[in-house]
């Protein structure tokens, strides 16, 4: 196994593939650097250190690939851009409209791609305003900017902003490089907490 992974990069073609996907892999880590304006980050991490909310946020880390108890640019992760994707594969079956769409082939799935890609971002909308307001009545918000609707915009477009962000990662490695994109960002992000989880569980022995 480890020759033919080492033979990879003597394909010039897949090592620049395998490069180029690790190197928007990486980037998608750098995005968990940049936190949101106006959130106080050590308070939000007290509050999810433990209990229930501190499980929850674990959880939807797994599945999302991104992390609300450090909240970043990424910290809804890619999960609007899957939820609407299941939503348009589910809508197709009962609106006559997109079963067309489908059955025009590349075309057609090229346009309720488009309609999917809205759809994400009306979805990181409200879900990145229920996160903002659920952070404003923990009292996790600076004090000098809780009230600052201009902080409390940049928060939503923020987190909407970056998921937008990877749902185009995502799809510059289905095109441009190896394996499915969000796959691979949902993955990288798991592999990511392999290590705090492992330490985590070793304490708790």
């Amino acid at each position: 196994m480890l020759r033919a992974f080492l033979n990879i990069f003597k394909v010039p073609e897949l090592r620049n593939k395998l490069l180029f996907t690790l190197g928007l892999l990486a980037i998608y880590r750098i995005g968990f650097f940049v936190p949101l304006p106006g959130v106080n980050q050590d308070l939000l991490t007290k509050h999810f250190r433990g209990g229930g909310a501190g499980q929850v946020a674990e959880y939807f880390a797994l599945f999302t690939g991104g992390d609300l108890q450090q909240s970043t640019i990424f910290g809804l992760g890619i999960m609007p851009y899957i939820s609407a994707s299941i939503i348009f594969q589910l809508l197709v079956t009962v609106i006559p409209a997109l079963e067309r769409l489908r059955k025009e082939g590349q075309t057609g799935q090229k346009k309720i791609q488009e309609y999917t890609r809205y759809a994400t971002v009306g979805l990181c909308l409200i879900q990145a305003f229920f996160w903002l307001n659920y952070m404003g009545s923990r009292g996790l918000l600076m004090a000098d900017y809780a009230n600052w609707w201009t902080v409390r915009l940049m928060v939503i477009v923020g987190l909407t902003t970056g998921t937008i962000f990877l749902m185009w990662l995502g799809e510059q490695i289905d095109e441009y490089g190896i394996g499915n994109g969000v796959s691979l960002i949902i993955m990288s992000g798991i592999i990511a907490r392999m290590p705090q989880a492992t330490i985590l569980s070793l304490i708790h022995i």
